[in-house]
């Protein structure tokens, strides 16, 4: 299926056919599929999970294992019990951070890069400020890659976590992620890996990788937003402490004894979002159904198309390197990034500006502001001509 006929899918299309959204870094649209199930969710289903004891209560709870089977199986991870929910990617590495501050003392540094988004940029760096061990960072190069070898020169025996972007949501850079696991790993180190951009534009194996952890969000993937997604090996889960206390994560509990859930249930204090699980099964099996694969494969030919034809147009700078990634930065020669946002926008073209929650990368390439388009697996050749006919029609130079 080609990215007309997928588009077909996506009501938000159907509501508004001239629309060209080219912000799909920040959010993707949603299938109908998945908003028909979590309308089904509410309308039939709607229970709480854990000790209902009722039919209704029982079902609910098999729908949210379902859903975690669905991802745990999406990512090749070992169990399901490997997958923690939470509302975002952002509360996830936050989690991740928090409970990790036991393992990092003084005289240790925890690994990271300039490309990283904020949300797996600054837990680290406060964890580091916190426990007093080293925050070292990888440098970007003006074109928004890290050259080989440059994230595992920082790696030695006194490093504890390495983070990395798996895909930057600035430049669309991903790096060699085997051999950083591979390295880590050789230290004694462990590898978090965020998979936010990631998940959406490459399919993904946890078990191949041999990443420690992995974080990406619902609703970048074409899912429902609310729904964050942490993996950990099962191992580590059981042995690093919990991040929210409450109903649910614990076991057993007498005035002198306190016992824990072991894997994910852990760290699932509280009500979960049921509807949300509900919806990213649903959005798993529409990328399934409809060949996920292939439609990588069409959006990775388009974003080469793209950036060709917007590199052509007089007065415009295309900023990163990376040929055919579904996402590029660019900024025109006599126009403000926020000023060609809002022209386009005018136009019902949507694209993102501003520093994109990259404020190392955008302080190594000294700007404040660029565009970002991002594509997803719904674009095509007509929102190609639409964004190259709309900047030649208009005098930016």
């Amino acid at each position: 299926m080609n990215q007309t006929e997928i588009r077909k899918a996506f009501p938000t299309f159907k509501n508004d056919s001239t629309l060209v959204y080219l912000d799909n870094a920040a959010t993707t649209q949603k299938p109908q599929t998945m908003l028909e199930r979590i309308m089904h969710y509410y309308t039939y289903e709607n229970a709480n999970i854990h000790r209902g004891n009722y039919p209704l209560s029982n079902h609910a709870l098999e729908i949210y294992e379902q859903s975690k089977q669905s991802v745990c199986d999406w990512i090749d991870a070992n169990d399901r019990e490997e997958i923690v929910y939470t509302k975002s990617s952002t509360e996830a590495v936050n989690l991740l951070a928090h409970i990790c501050e036991g393992i990092v003392k003084p005289g240790n540094n925890i690994v990271t890069t300039e490309l990283e988004h904020s949300s797996n940029y600054f837990p680290w760096k406060e964890l580091c400020k916190k426990t007093g061990a080293e925050f070292r960072v990888a440098k970007a190069n003006p074109q928004g890659c890290i050259e080989e070898g440059d994230i595992q020169h920082f790696i030695d025996k006194n490093t504890k976590i390495v983070t990395v972007t798996g895909m930057s949501n600035v430049t669309g850079f991903m790096p060699d992620l085997l051999s950083i696991c591979k390295t880590a790993h050789k230290y004694g180190a462990l590898l978090a890996v965020d998979g936010t951009q990631l998940v959406a534009h490459k399919k993904i194996s946890v078990k191949k990788l041999d990443c420690d952890f992995m974080f990406f969000s619902a609703h970048k993937m074409y899912g429902p937003m609310g729904l964050g997604i942490l993996y950990g090996k099962k191992s580590l889960l059981n042995s690093l402490p919990p991040f929210l206390l409450g109903g649910g994560m614990v076991s057993f509990c007498d005035h002198n004894k306190l016992c824990y859930q072991s894997g994910s249930l852990k760290y699932e204090a509280g009500t979960q979002n049921l509807s949300a699980a509900a919806g990213m099964k649903a959005t798993i099996d529409f990328l399934q159904e409809n060949q996920f694969d292939k439609l990588l494969e069409n959006e990775r030919q388009l974003a080469a198309k793209m950036r060709a034809a917007v590199s052509e147009i007089e007065g415009i700078k295309i900023l990163n390197a990376q040929n055919d990634s579904p996402i590029f930065i660019f900024e025109a020669e006599h126009m403000g990034a926020y000023d060609l946002g809002v022209m386009l926008g005018l136009r019902n073209i949507a694209i993102r500006c501003g520093a994109h929650c990259a404020y190392p990368f955008m302080k190594r390439i000294k700007k404040q502001s660029v565009c970002r388009i991002s594509l997803g697996i719904y674009n095509n050749d007509e929102d190609l001509y639409r964004l190259t006919s709309i900047l030649k029609e208009c005098k930016i130079r």
